[in-house]
């Protein structure tokens, strides 16, 4: 009988989802997991609005999908020999969908919204690269570093996506409220904001103002999906026409052909996260005046011993396998992921291999004894914690059962909580308020995007402000971090050697607990023609200009 109501329950989602499928001028693309938090680009910290974000506002520069290297789009550009100063140039032709130009003053003033103290944007550190933003003329800014950077274009520049000044505060009082946040009247991308059913989908609409012209494809609807059960049911069915998935959920489809699949090595780093601070009262690193605060230790997690116990107490390459046999997913060491290893060798440094002896033995050393009943005990409290996450993709899910079991068998209870992914973003992982968790981290087209983001002490800014999510502290992972961005003529063997020290402290530390890799696979139906999906591709954006519809 429960399976019977399953099944109607899930048919009945699908008709719900397929209500808008298969119409010739709307492609439909998936959001699995969560609605959108907002459609600001300088405060989404989340996949899905950052999805929807790339169809509505470019950036200032476009992406080559199979180099990753930054080309000429909005701007045009040039660069001082001494590689301190990027004069844009805004293309003359270029508008915001009401008709305004798109100015140098819009740059400026999302370059100062960002870094004002009364907005709270995860893009802080980042943009801090950039010393000073000076407007030459409406279609002319000179950007201007105090040293040169390696990553200037995947960290700071890919973060300065222009808003459109003439509809917010100068003062930006408006900023992080206004109803443009998540109902944009304009837009710079290929596309208009239409409508929102919240938890259902967004729909947009062709831009006639774009200064490329509009897109062949009139609609756009994101369709918001559950889980990835009901996205492969839903691609099946033809109720969406694209899927971001996983190889274990490729291998479940029935009907592959029907598909143009792309398949690539992701820039994406699973990984369990254990909060170095108490989630009771937790805290930015840093004060207003840029001091360090003290924080309060995690009576779990904050002895090294622990966290390594926990890294070497679960098998991470049983964990590799529920990916799929053929996917060659492997332990990760640290935040450098296979996607770089051609140009930064990582091989020197061994991710943490399944040891419970040695596990066993370091927790005893940290005061954990076994209790009576299996559980540890230190200083009368149980070593018993709540592992909250959302299971927005699969492998969270297998490494929250894997971590259960076998960190169980060695005297760790855990108990596994999930929650709907917005809630969880906006009430546990943002804030702090968890012990342990598990979710996935992308880092863009840099080297460091995973390693700057986590492990950059500045980056423990709660709330959303920065995405150091461990409230890891480590001046020396600073100073590597910094030098290798830095690095004058951004040697790529200088750099690497800088790096290997990055991933040797960070896998050590146990920073966080990296997880395995994982292998990015797009679904695309074959009803969309003259498609092409590219390795750094940030699709939904000007890349499908050209896409169509076969008859």
């Amino acid at each position: 009988m429960k399976r019977r109501i399953l099944i109607l329950l899930l048919s009945l989602i699908l008709v719900v989802i397929g209500a808008n499928a298969q119409s010739d001028d709307t492609l439909i693309w998936s959001l699995v997991g969560g609605d959108i938090t907002t459609l600001n680009p300088a405060l989404a910290t989340d996949g899905s609005s950052l999805n929807v974000i790339g169809a509505l506002f470019d950036n200032l520069f476009r992406v080559n999908p199979e180099t990753g290297l930054p080309e000429p789009g909005l701007t045009t550009w040039t660069i001082s020999e001494d590689g301190l100063q990027y004069t844009f140039t805004i293309r003359d032709d270029a508008k915001w969908s009401d008709g305004t130009p798109i100015t140098s003053a819009d740059v400026k003033f999302t370059y100062d919204a960002i870094l004002s103290d009364v907005v709270e944007s995860p893009r802080k550190a980042d943009i801090g690269a950039i010393a000073s933003l000076e407007v030459i003329d409406d279609q002319t800014f000179v950007a201007t570093l105090e040293t040169p950077n390696c990553t200037i274009w995947g960290s700071a520049f890919v973060n300065l996506a222009p808003l459109p000044s003439h509809l917010y505060a100068a003062d930006f009082s408006d900023f992080m409220t206004s109803p443009l946040n998540t109902a944009p009247e304009v837009t710079s991308g290929p596309y208009l904001f239409e409508e929102r059913s919240s938890g259902e989908f967004v729909r947009l609409a062709a831009n006639p103002n774009y200064y490329d012209g509009a897109p062949a494809i009139p609609n756009l609807l994101y369709r918001i999906v559950a889980d990835p059960a009901t996205l492969n049911q839903a691609l099946q069915n033809g109720a969406v026409d694209y899927g971001f998935i996983y190889p274990d959920q490729y291998e479940q489809l029935t009907q592959r052909d029907i598909f143009n699949t792309f398949v690539y090595p992701l820039n994406n780093s699973p990984i369990v996260i254990m909060n170095y601070q108490d989630p009771s009262n937790p805290q930015n690193a840093y004060d207003a005046e840029g001091n360090l605060n003290e924080l309060v230790p995690n009576k779990f997690f904050s002895d090294i011993r622990v966290r390594q116990a926990v890294a070497m107490g679960y098998d991470k390459s049983a964990l590799a396998m529920t990916q799929g046999a053929d996917a060659g997913s492997v332990p990760l060491s640290g935040p450098i992921v296979p996607a770089f290893y051609d140009a930064y060798d990582m091989a020197d440094i061994t991710p943490w291999e399944y040891n419970p002896e040695r596990a066993a033995e370091l927790l005893e050393e940290a005061g954990w004894v076994l209790g009576s009943d299996g559980v540890r005990v230190k200083d009368g409290v149980r070593f018993e914690v709540d592992l909250v996450y959302s299971k927005l993709v699969d492998l969270w899910g297998n490494a929250a059962l894997i971590m259960q079991d076998q960190l169980g068998q060695i005297g760790i209870r855990i108990n596994i909580i999930e929650q709907e992914w917005s809630a969880y973003l906006g009430n546990v992982l943002l804030p702090g308020v968890f012990d342990i968790t598990i979710v996935g981290f992308g880092g863009g087209t840099e080297i460091d995007g995973i390693a700057y983001n986590l492990l950059y002490s500045k980056n423990v800014q709660l709330g959303g402000g920065g995405f150091n999510l461990a409230s890891y502290v480590n001046p020396e992972m600073d100073t590597l971090l910094d030098t290798a961005r830095t690095l004058p003529g951004c040697d790529v063997g200088e750099r690497a050697a800088l790096y290997r020290e990055v991933q040797r402290i960070a896998r050590d530390d146990v920073a966080y607990d990296w997880l395995v890799s994982t292998t990015q696979v797009h679904v695309l139906n074959q009803r969309v023609q003259d498609a092409y999906i590219g390795q750094w591709s940030g699709v939904p954006n000007w890349e499908i200009m050209g896409w169509g519809f076969g008859q």
